[in-house]
């Protein structure tokens, strides 16, 4: 995933938890999260030729960020979902780094595990 990405995403949540402390309301909260998901979704368009893994890990974090619109979300719940979100990408890029497929098919990385694999690791089902 892209560090720019990421980067947007802490801002959000940062922006967000800073909200969240000073009372703001939730529509101000879930604005900043919104401009988080803008990206994700521009960055997922983007990546249609991408792998399959790099798309998945998009949309995994795009339905993390998109229940932060909830109608009924706390602001707890809200930092949470911003932080799986990041978290999803994250791993994304630490999975890239400490395991490249280098080659070797039995040293398989993210771009070839099945997707469903990946959203059974990464998206935690509430």
């Amino acid at each position: 995933m892209s560090s720019e990405l990421i980067e947007l995403g802490q801002q959000a949540l940062a922006a967000v938890a800073t909200s969240v402390a000073r009372g703001a309301p939730l529509v101000k909260c879930q604005l900043f999260a919104s401009r988080f998901y803008e990206a994700l979704l521009h960055e997922l368009r983007e990546s249609s030729e991408a792998g399959m893994a790099k798309r998945t890990m998009l949309i995994a974090a795009a339905h993390q960020c998109h229940r932060t619109a909830t109608a009924s979300i706390t602001p707890d719940g809200m930092l949470g979902e911003l932080k799986r979100a990041i978290d999803l990408l994250q791993v994304d890029t630490r999975l890239r780094t400490c395991c490249p497929a280098a080659g070797n098919p039995k040293k398989r990385g993210p771009d070839q595990w099945p997707p469903v694999i990946l959203l059974a690791i990464f998206v935690k089902d509430e």
